[in-house]
């Protein structure tokens, strides 16, 4: 136990190293706080909540699945992601290290996010327990983004329809209405995950009462990373 916790500590390191070399993935991590700014201060007449609901959106899809996206898509474009899973590392400590970053990131940028907003304690211990679940399913779609992505530069193209599916529906869902839109929006963890915003954000919530959002999201992950251990099988890997 104590040797893979070295092993983490040392992938996370050398993954926060790399990241601070990386001026894109820098700005993966900027770009909800100055979106979360600009619409709370540069755009007053915005409904109530609307800047921390797209910049939450923002932060775990963008953030979340792009730059573990980026970071595998790196390792295969420099030929030593194979090496990383067959060494002693084994594929649970690459995953864990490369996943872990991301995730810690999201979480601090979340408490950002809600200092800039003015949220209540209440509400953000709901919106923190949500951003923290919806996370790691965002994170196993981004590790598989970047293994089926030969390089970086296509890490976009692959996986821009997915983070904009996740992005945009949910919200164009509850501005319009439509029926397709409706059955689209509830096919996807992310509606679910502004639904627990929204509701967090205009009155006092419990945990019992978004009982069947958390569950949704949390069988998203089983099935997120179901798929993805399915992948790496198919790499070869496992």
């Amino acid at each position: 136990m104590n040797s893979r916790l070295k092993i983490i500590s040392a992938i996370l390191l050398k993954e926060f190293q790399d990241l601070k070399k990386n001026i894109n993935l820098m700005t993966m991590f900027l770009l909800p706080v100055l979106l979360t700014l600009s619409f709370t201060y540069l755009i007053p007449d915005m409904p109530a909540g609307a800047a921390l609901n797209f910049g939450l959106l923002f932060l775990v899809v963008m953030m979340g699945m792009y730059v573990p996206s980026m970071l595998i898509a790196e390792e295969k474009e420099k030929n030593t992601l194979e090496v990383l899973l067959l060494s002693p590392a084994g594929a649970r400590e690459v995953l864990i290290g490369k996943g872990l970053l991301t995730y810690i990131s999201i979480l601090i940028v979340t408490v950002l996010l809600a200092l800039i907003v003015g949220l209540e304690k209440d509400s953000l211990i709901i919106i923190f327990l949500a951003t923290a679940l919806i996370s790691i399913f965002s994170i196993f779609v981004g590790m598989m983004v970047g293994l089926l992505s030969p390089n970086q530069r296509s890490t976009g193209t692959i996986g821009l329809p997915v983070y904009m599916l996740l992005i945009l529906v949910p919200q164009l869902a509850a501005m319009s209405g439509a029926d397709f839109m409706n059955f689209l929006a509830a096919l996807l963890p992310t509606t679910y995950y502004f639904q627990i915003q929204e509701r967090a954000m205009t009155g006092s919530l419990h945990l019992w009462d978004i009982r069947i959002e958390l569950t949704v999201i949390i069988i998203s992950i089983l099935v997120s990373f179901t798929a993805l251990v399915f992948l790496y099988r198919k790499k070869g890997f496992y």
